[in-house]
């Protein structure tokens, strides 16, 4: 009889571990990171509504590889999920351009209010035919330029500078309009490179400049405030099917409520990077001459904004338009 009991616990346990699914996802960021801190929070959120059934195993912080790589396979489903800067997307989903244009929101508010309504939506459905599903819009800070030859406060100061791009970003050719020299490297890459001289300029929010040392090799700050490019939770469309109905609904469910947490990590993130570079006595300047910068990318939307969705969007922005948010749930 014991035995017959024991046998039984056994293939018990065996069934529930063979339903057991585990997600893995893969970030260039390090652990701490808000972005890195949400997938956790969606992982955590998963294991607790489906008992262990469904979690996220493998969170792949700091992950050497370049986001292009971690896109790539995701697409091909060798990897579940990755955490990517949606320039990195820009090649296979044309509609991705549209939010990582310079100067296309007017404040951190519009660009929020842009993507909790109508243009979120459609960014993430516009991945579907390239094999993924969009599950979050992450906020990735106020984009400035860091250099380690000089402050980037006017156009002239781009000129003949080699400014990095990563894989797949589109607005590299806007740059070389403006004379600068843009180079493809990857964000595992970046220190050694501008640490080398093979770079001269890279864009980046200043908590990510402050926490990955980028102030050692690139010590002049622009507060540019340039653009404001989202980040973007993808997964596998392929490891998507393979879900029920259900547990697809709660990835979602999580992947969404993980939104309004992310933006508060972020602020608080990069409130603490403005009080640190005060502190640390870092050299920043704020003499950056936003309206000829803003005038001459104005020009220059031509060379990457032709289709007509990415049009009507870029026209829908520029006078501030944005579908109010709808409530969460409702599609």
């Amino acid at each position: 009889m014991v035995v017959r009991i024991v046998i039984a616990l056994m293939l018990a346990f065996q069934s529930s571990a063979a339903m057991a699914q585990m997600l893995r996802s893969a970030d260039t960021l390090p652990f701490g990171h808000p972005t890195v801190q949400s997938v956790e929070s969606i992982g955590q959120s998963l294991r607790e509504r489906t008992n262990g059934r469904l979690y996220i195993g493998d969170l792949g912080a700091g992950a050497a590889s370049s986001e292009s790589f971690l896109v790539a396979q995701v697409r091909l489903g060798k990897l579940d999920m990755a955490r990517v800067n949606l320039n990195a997307l820009n090649n296979i989903a044309p509609l991705t351009v549209v939010p990582t244009l310079p100067f296309v929101f007017e404040s951190k508010a519009h660009q929020r209010r842009a993507l909790d309504g109508a243009l979120g939506r459609d960014l993430l459905a516009s991945l579907e035919p390239a094999g993924l599903v969009g599950l979050a819009l992450y906020d990735s800070g106020s984009y400035c330029f860091f250099s380690r030859t000089g402050f980037v406060n006017t156009v002239a100061d781009l000129r003949g500078k080699r400014i990095r791009f990563q894989k797949g970003d589109t607005s590299d050719v806007m740059f070389r309009a403006l004379g600068a020299q843009p180079m493809t490297v990857p964000h595992s890459q970046l220190f050694a490179a501008l640490k080398s001289g093979a770079i001269d300029v890279v864009e980046g929010s200043l908590s990510d400049y402050l926490a990955l040392n980028f102030f050692t090799v690139a010590p002049y700050f622009t507060v540019s405030q340039h653009a404001e490019p989202p980040s973007i939770l993808i997964m596998s469309r392929r490891r998507w099917e393979s879900l029920s109905k259900n547990d697809q609904e709660l990835v979602r469910q999580a992947a969404e409520a993980s939104v309004e947490s992310q933006r508060t990590l972020m602020d608080a993130y990069e409130a603490q990077a403005m009080a640190r570079a005060s502190e640390m006595g870092t050299g920043l300047s704020y003499d950056f001459d936003r309206q000829s910068f803003r005038d001459a990318f104005a020009s220059l939307y031509s060379l990457v904004v032709r289709e007509p969705q990415q049009l009507a969007r870029v026209k829908q922005l520029a006078v501030g338009e944005a579908e109010p948010a709808r409530p969460k749930g409702t599609k």
